[in-house]
C-alpha cells in the first residue's frame, strides 16, 4: 500500500486518509475517492490531500478483516459486517468465552497491522454481549501477511463459546447443635439466587445433622427426586478428605476428586462426582452473593468444560477475588438479582366430598370459630392472592355460603366425584389473563399461614424464568401444599383429568421444581378424619 500526500487528481480510486473540510459539506477520511470527490476537492483548490492506494496483492481493511474473522471465529456467533476494518464477535445465548492464549498471542505478534481482542478467559457472557473485537489497522494489508495470520492461529478458531446448559440441583445443608436456623434459610435463597441467575432449578432443599450418614441418605433422596447435580453446604468447612463431607460423598457411592482451591475467597471447596453427577462441596463463602471460587466451578459445570488439574491451576491467573473482582457477572444477570412485580392467581380446591369424615362437610368443621375452608381462602388473600377461585362441588351453596363477603370468584365442578384433577382444570381455566402464575391450595389444610403465601410468591417471583416454574414449600425433606404453578403450564393443567392432579406434569418436568424451606409441618397437615381434627387442638369443634 502506498500512503502519502498527493494532489487530487492523481488520487481517484485512493482511500481519504484525513477528513476534508470543503464549502459545500466534509469528505470523511477513509471515502474512496470518485471523479465527483475530485472535482469538489479541485473546484475548492485543495493542492494536497493524504491517501492511501492499494497494489497488487493487497487486500482493504474490510476484506482482511472478513477474510480473518470468517477462518478465526468460531461457527455459531453472531458477527458485524466489517466497517472501517472492523468484526465485532457477539455471543450467542449465555455461555463462557474461553481461548488459547499463546495462539491468540502469536495472531497478534504476526503484524501491527492487525488485532483480535477478547473478553477475559472463562468470562461469562449474555446473550447478544460483545465477546471480541477483530481491527485491520491501515487501510489495507498485504494478503500474505492475513494468510500468514490464519496460519500462525493454526487455520482454527484461536478462542471458544461453550453455552450453559441447565440442569436441576440439590441443596444438602448440615447443622450442628447451636447453629441459627436463620443462616440456613439465608444460604438457601443465596444459593437459588444463583442458580437462578444461571438458568437452573433447585428441584429439593433438606437440612441433615453434619454426620456422613445422614448427607449419604439425603444424597439418594435428592437423586430420586430429579436433581442431576448436588451442593453440599457443610455446618462446618471440609479440610481433609477424611472429613464428613468427602466421605459421605464416598460412602454414597462417590469419588472425590479434588480439595482446594486456587482462588481467594473460595480455597475450601470440593470437587466429587457420583457416577457421572457433579458433587460440589461448597465453601463458606458461598453463603454470600458476592463473587467466589464457586461461582466459576458452578459456571465451568454448566458449560461441560472437564474441571481437571490444569483447569484449576489456570484459575491461580486472577484468582484473589477479595482484592481483583475478575470475570465479574455480567450486568444483565446482576439486574435481575431481584424479584419482578408478578401477579399470582390463587385456586382454592373445596369440591371434595368429605367421605372419611362421614355425614360431615369438613370444609364446613370450624377451628377457633372459622370454617377450614374460610380460613383457608383469608390465608391466601392476606398472603397476597389477587383473582382467586374457589373451585366447588360436594354442597356446593354451603361453601359458598361459608365465604361470603370474601373477595373470591366461584367455579363450580359438576363432575367433582371423578377426582381431584377436574378441579383444577375447571378452577385454571377460570383465572383472568393477567396473572402470570397459580397458587393451588387444598381447603382442608387449615394451617397455611398467609406469611407462607406471601414467602411463596416473594421466592417464586424472584425466578427469571418464573412462569415456567413449579414451586413447593419444603418440611424436613418432604414437599408439602401449596403449590405455585408458572402461566407456562396452565394449558397441560387445564387438560387434566381424573384423580392424579398436576403429578404427572410435575413427573415430566423435575427440572422446573424451585424448592422452597418451610419452618414447620402445616404444609403437610391436612383434615380427613375425625382423628385429624382431634389433633388439630381444642379450637376445633365438629
Amino acid at each position: 500500500m502506498k500512503f502519502g500526500p498527493a494532489a487530487p487528481d492523481a488520487c481517484e480510486g485512493g482511500i481519504l486518509a484525513h477528513a476534508v473540510y470543503l464549502p459545500d459539506g466534509r469528505i470523511r477520511k477513509g471515502t474512496r475517492l470518485d471523479s465527483a470527490d475530485i472535482a469538489r476537492l479541485t473546484a475548492a483548490g485543495i493542492g494536497t490531500i493524504t491517501v492511501a492506494r492499494l497494489e497488487p496483492g493487497d487486500l482493504d481493511e474490510d476484506s482482511a478483516a472478513d477474510r480473518l474473522a470468517t477462518a478465526l471465529v468460531p461457527s455459531g456467533l453472531r458477527m458485524s459486517s466489517a466497517a472501517t476494518g472492523r468484526v465485532n464477535i457477539y455471543a450467542v445465548g449465555r455461555g463462557l468465552v474461553r481461548f488459547d492464549r499463546e495462539r491468540l498471542k502469536q495472531l497478534n505478534r504476526v503484524d501491527e497491522g492487525i488485532t483480535l481482542a477478547c473478553v477475559q478467559h472463562n468470562q461469562l457472557v449474555e446473550d447478544g454481549d460483545m465477546i471480541a473485537t477483530l481491527k485491520i489497522i491501515p487501510y489495507s494489508l498485504p494478503e500474505s501477511v492475513i494468510e500468514a495470520a490464519i496460519s500462525k492461529a493454526g487455520g482454527r478458531p484461536v478462542f471458544s463459546f461453550h453455552p450453559l446448559h441447565a440442569r436441576p440441583f440439590a441443596l444438602i445443608q448440615t447443622r450442628v447443635e447451636g447453629m441459627k436456623p436463620a443462616l440456613l434459610t439465608a444460604t438457601e435463597k443465596v444459593t437459588k439466587q444463583r442458580l437462578d441467575q444461571l438458568g437452573c432449578a433447585l428441584v429439593d432443599s433438606r437440612i441433615v445433622a453434619h454426620d456422613s450418614a445422614g448427607i449419604a441418605a439425603a444424597i439418594g433422596e435428592s437423586r430420586r427426586l430429579g436433581a442431576e447435580a448436588i451442593l453440599i453446604c457443610g455446618a462446618s468447612a471440609i479440610s481433609d478428605r477424611r472429613d464428613v463431607v468427602p466421605m459421605a460423598v464416598q460412602a454414597a457411592g462417590g469419588m472425590v476428586d479434588r480439595l482446594g482451591l486456587p482462588a481467594d475467597p473460595g480455597n475450601l471447596l470440593m470437587m466429587a462426582r457420583l457416577d457421572e453427577m457433579p458433587v460440589i462441596g461448597m465453601p463458606g463463602c458461598a453463603r454470600s452473593p458476592r463473587l467466589n471460587g464457586f461461582d466459576w466451578v458452578l459456571q465451568l459445570v454448566l458449560a461441560g468444560i472437564d474441571i481437571d488439574d490444569d483447569e484449576i491451576a489456570d484459575m491461580s491467573i486472577g484468582g484473589l477475588l477479595m482484592e481483583i473482582a475478575s470475570r465479574p457477572l455480567p450486568r444483565k444477570m446482576v439486574e435481575r438479582r431481584q424479584p419482578g412485580n408478578i401477579a399470582i392467581g390463587g385456586i382454592l380446591l373445596a369440591a371434595g366430598s368429605s367421605r372419611r369424615m362421614g355425614e360431615v362437610n369438613k370444609l364446613l368443621i370450624e377451628i377457633d370459630g372459622e370454617p377450614l375452608v374460610r380460613r383457608a381462602a383469608l390465608a391466601m388473600l392476606a398472603g397476597g392472592i389477587r383473582d382467586l377461585v374457589v373451585v366447588t362441588g360436594h354442597q356446593h351453596e354451603d361453601v359458598v355460603a361459608a365465604l361470603a363477603g370474601l373477595d373470591v370468584t366461584f367455579a363450580h365442578n359438576a363432575d367433582f366425584a371423578a377426582g381431584q384433577a377436574g378441579s383444577v382444570a375447571v378452577g385454571v381455566t377460570a383465572l383472568p389473563e393477567a396473572v402470570s402464575g397459580a397458587l393451588i391450595a387444598l381447603a382442608d389444610m387449615p394451617f397455611i399461614a398467609a406469611d407462607l403465601v406471601a414467602g411463596m410468591i416473594r421466592d417464586h417471583g424472584g425466578l427469571g424464568d418464573h412462569e415456567t416454574r413449579i414451586s413447593f414449600p419444603v418440611h424436613e425433606g418432604r414437599r408439602g401444599n401449596p403449590v405455585l404453578w408458572g402461566r407456562g403450564f396452565f394449558a397441560a393443567l387445564a387438560r387434566l383429568s381424573g384423580d392424579m392432579g398436576g403429578r404427572q406434569i410435575l413427573k415430566e418436568n423435575p427440572a422446573a421444581v424451585n424448592s422452597i424451606s418451610w419452618h414447620d409441618d402445616s404444609i403437610h397437615r391436612d383434615i380427613d378424619t375425625a382423628d385429624d381434627l382431634a389433633r388439630a387442638g381444642p379450637g376445633a369443634a365438629g
